[in-house]
Parts: C-alpha cells; sequence; structure tokens
C-alpha cells in the first residue's frame, strides 16, 4: 500500500511584521511571498531611493485609505489583467503588481521599472509572474498553509 505524507517543513514564513506594508480603515497591503520565504515586489523596493519608496508607500496608503467603490486614477492605479484581477500600482516609472483578496487585503506581488508607454515582452513577462503569485497565494490560502498559525 502507498502513502502520501506531506509535510511543511519546506515552507518558510516571514515575520508577520516584514509582510505588513499598511494597514487602514479599509484595506491592509502585504508583500507577496513565496513558499521559500522571498518577497519579489519588497526586494525591488528595497533596492529604490527614498523618493521612489516614498511614492510607492503614499499610494499604498492612498489606497487603504481609500473607502470601497471610490477609485484612485487611473495614472496611479489600475486593472492590467482584468481576466486574473492583477492591478498595479504607479508611482512614478515603477509597477507594482498586485491583486485585492475577499477578506480586505492587497497582496503586492512584484514590481518592475517601466520601459516605455506600451508593456514591452520583459513587462508582460512580469505580468505573467504577478499571475503565477495570484494562483499560488489563492492555493495557499486555501490550503490553510500561507499564513502561519
Amino acid at each position: 500500500m502507498f502513502s502520501l505524507v506531506i509535510t511543511l517543513e519546506h515552507l518558510t514564513y516571514p515575520r508577520p511584521e516584514d509582510i505588513l506594508i499598511y494597514e487602514g480603515p479599509y484595506f491592509t497591503a502585504e508583500w507577496y511571498y513565496t513558499k521559500t520565504g522571498e518577497l519579489p515586489a519588497r526586494t525591488y523596493y528595497a533596492g529604490l531611493g527614498e523618493l521612489d519608496r516614498r511614492g510607492f508607500f503614499h499610494l499604498v496608503k492612498l489606497f487603504c485609505d481609500t473607502r470601497p467603490g471610490q477609485f484612485l486614477p487611473k495614472t496611479m492605479y489600475r486593472v492590467e489583467d482584468v481576466a486574473n484581477k492583477i492591478y498595479a500600482f504607479k508611482p512614478r516609472d515603477e509597477r507594482y503588481f498586485n491583486f485585492t483578496t475577499s477578506g480586505a487585503k492587497v497582496i503586492v506581488t512584484n514590481a518592475y521599472h517601466k520601459h516605455s508607454r506600451e508593456m514591452t515582452k520583459q513587462d508582460l513577462n512580469e505580468l505573467r509572474f504577478a499571475v503565477k503569485c495570484r494562483a499560488d497565494y489563492m492555493n495557499r490560502v486555501t490550503e490553510n498553509t500561507y499564513y502561519e498559525d
């Protein structure tokens, strides 16, 4: 007889303070993390200058402090993939892909420096990665393995 044993030892959980970006009255923003504990968007963010980091944080705070049903201008926040419900925060020339959850969370998956007015092949690869991150997040939340108990 064959038995399958699933262990959670291979999962790495970052500290809650490492994934929390901002907690507002309407939404909570978090960095997405992989099964190995990597935080792609946070790593990108950490490599930016102070002005770019402040611009991103300002948009996240504005989003989390805005009542649902009210929308930020498309110059700041817009849908990038309707089918997969992927959005982008748009401070200056940076793009931070994200999605929202039913738990009033916005999960920031990955980021990149905008290359031109239209999305380039490299930008589209970043969008595809965001779609994979969303699917991974949803699966892990459903399996109760994303958030440490």
